[in-house]
């Protein structure tokens, strides 16, 4: 690969990768900002943006490889696809953000009722013996963030119910609210933004 080659690359395709991260953290954590509420999200749209990066490097990688052996030629293109598969079964469900312990919990007892599910609470466990499924929830409360999943497969559209009724009790409620994740959120925006002129002007 020839430096005119390189410079291409680095022109075109960096920037909008920067463009693509800056659009989904400003994304989120403006609409945080903005509003002064929890929401959720399914954990789907930061899987795209992870294809979105990786895959464009892979090809990078396997049009013009780095000078070297065949086994250095497809290292990085398995070391993505792997990253990749292990991102597809980690991001299952979906992410809470501005969330508190109590707000989160409040959110999703109050969808649950609203849906008329039972619920039996346990540690990190919210089990659903009328549907049989078992909802995972992990809560980090000093970043305000959450997540949650459903165990058992089967039960997408389940939950997707469960999320919008979450949603709507934050809209509808003064909930209280930890922006720290969707300030960092703006930050990290800002810097991508800014790495990716940057890029521009350094290889103009």
């Amino acid at each position: 690969m020839n430096f005119d080659s390189t410079s291409t690359i680095f022109l075109i395709g960096f920037p909008i990768l920067f463009g693509i991260m800056a659009l989904f953290f400003l994304v989120i954590g403006l609409r945080g900002i903005l509003t002064k509420r929890p929401f959720l999200v399914s954990n789907r749209w930061l899987l795209l943006i992870m294809f979105a990066i990786f895959v464009p490097l892979t090809l990078q990688t396997l049009f013009f490889p780095p000078p070297g052996s065949f086994l250095v030629k497809w290292l990085n293109p398995s070391i993505f696809i792997v990253v990749l598969v292990m991102m597809c079964f980690a991001l299952r469900g979906y992410v809470a953000y501005g969330v508190t312990d109590t707000s989160f919990r409040d959110g999703l007892l109050a969808g649950l009722q609203k849906l008329q599910l039972p619920y039996e609470e346990s540690l990190s466990i919210v089990r659903l013996p009328s549907v049989e499924a078992d909802l995972q929830v992990s809560v980090q409360a000093w970043m305000g963030a959450g997540q949650i999943k459903v165990k058992q497969r089967g039960h997408g559209s389940l939950l997707a119910e469960i999320i919008s009724e979450m949603n709507e009790h934050f809209r509808m409620s003064s909930t209280p609210a930890n922006l720290t994740t969707c300030i960092f959120f703006v930050i990290m925006g800002v810097i991508m933004i800014t790495a990716g002129i940057g890029t521009v002007l350094l290889f103009q």
